[in-house]
């Protein structure tokens, strides 16, 4: 739009010098006029919506903490009242107060540990009648067989207030994002789990270039702050977001500047707005009542939440999913960035946003970004990387040494490889 307007202009000015008649001139410099106070007020109108959005973000209530009142599948009890006069279980940590609390309706004998494996080994051996876990949890017992549980009721436990942080980073040109792609659907500001994306986009703004790197879910690595055994960096994800953060920034020696934290929602309701979005598959695979076939595909977004999820069809698993994932983000930054969608679903894109995602990045970096953009339409340059492994079994920090849970141990070359990649870009001057 701005290069039409600037060619308008410029056919304007091109007229001035071959016509001298005062009317033509004066009725070309209103139609220009018009048309730079239109683009001007489009631009503004963007630039607010944008600083309002994030703003609004920013006041969003705090985050609560959903907890699981949990059960085996074969218990005779139903309902938080059939567990009077019963064991209950649940971790000894911050949360234990507020469980106390929500629990007073009953009378029950409670049983504290700090290590969530150990309670789970005493409901298997009817120990406790009953645990109460954080609702994240739920998804590390899906990795475990030989055990079988119901939920029979969930509680909410109000989160002390605290006051989201937006990072400021003073004009830098160069950052690196943290993509978390939860396993979850629903409100993003009432879930955890564990993060099943976790993609490092280095961005720099001036010379247009953006590197994704992808880490397996089920890498093996020391989660930040803890000692002994390591765990899969999915499971960091439950311990919240920034220990994710954390834990990669140890694996990479990188410091990562902010979070993006996406859940399944908000990938189907994005690429569904921006119209859809263009891949590449290298194989033919159906999912549900899902295909997708070799070669080009223009996917809508649950085509696209089903590419970027499939593992099973490939025989490398969980490293070709990665690369879809990291394809699905380049065909959208290449959708954003080589038409006008941008501009044209601009507003519409931030409403449907609302409530999806949780970021730290501050809305004046996001304002900034957002000019840029708009009065250049610079087109980006994306390349990706993996880092890779080798499958194998493990204990790991969340599970104890009960159970042996599937990892990934990390070739840490293909580390080394990326973590220099990531440096060079980030240094990376304009090339005039």
């Amino acid at each position: 739009m701005i290069a039409y307007v600037i060619l308008f202009c410029i056919y304007l000015f091109i007229r001035l010098i071959i016509f001298s008649n005062k009317i033509i001139f004066r009725l070309f410099s209103y139609v220009c006029i018009f048309l730079m106070g239109s683009f001007i007020f489009e631009f503004v109108t963007n630039i607010n919506s944008t600083y309002a959005f994030f703003e609004n973000m920013n006041k969003t209530d705090n985050e609560n903490i959903v907890m699981k009142i949990i059960v085996l599948e074969d218990s005779p009890y139903n309902t938080l009242k059939d567990l009077e006069e019963q064991k209950i279980g649940f971790l000894d940590d911050d949360n234990k107060i507020k469980i106390k609390e929500l629990l007073k309706e009953i009378t029950y004998t409670e049983v504290l540990d700090t290590d969530f494996s150990s309670l789970l080994e005493k409901l298997k051996n009817n120990e406790l009648s009953a645990l109460v876990i954080p609702e994240s949890f739920l998804s590390i017992l899906d990795e475990i067989e030989d055990i079988n549980i119901r939920i029979i009721s969930s509680i909410e436990v109000n989160k002390d207030d605290t006051e989201e942080v937006f990072k400021e980073v003073d004009n830098k040109d160069s950052f690196i994002l943290y993509i978390s792609g939860i396993d979850s659907y629903g409100n993003i500001n009432t879930l955890k789990g564990r993060s099943d994306v976790n993609i490092l986009a280095v961005i720099n703004t001036l010379t247009h270039e953006v590197l994704l790197v992808n880490t397996p879910r089920d890498y093996y690595v020391q989660l930040s702050g803890t000692t002994g055994l390591k765990d899969k960096l999915t499971h960091a994800g439950i311990y919240g977001i920034e220990k994710s953060m954390a834990t990669l920034e140890e694996l990479y020696n990188v410091d990562i500047d902010y979070y993006l934290r996406v859940n399944f929602d908000t990938l189907v309701e994005f690429i569904d707005l921006i119209g859809g979005v263009d891949i590449n598959s290298d194989i033919t695979f159906t999912n549900g009542d899902v295909t997708i076939n070799k070669g080009d595909n223009h996917l809508n977004g649950k085509e696209a939440l089903v590419y970027a999820r499939e593992r099973k069809s490939y025989t490398t698993g969980d490293n070709h999913r990665g690369q879809n994932q990291q394809q699905i983000i380049t065909a959208i930054i290449d959708k954003l960035s080589s038409s006008t969608t941008l501009i044209s679903k601009y507003k519409s894109i931030l409403d449907s946003l609302d409530g999806t995602f949780q970021t730290n990045v501050s809305s004046s970096l996001l304002t900034s970004l957002i000019k840029r953009e708009l009065t250049s339409f610079h087109k980006w340059e994306v390349d990706s990387i993996q880092v890779t492994g080798k499958d194998s079994k493990n204990y790991t920090y969340s599970m104890g040494k009960k159970y042996l849970l599937y990892v990934m141990e990390p070739d840490l070359d293909s580390v080394k490889d990326a973590s220099e990649k990531m440096q060079e870009l980030l240094k990376k001057d304009k090339e005039f």
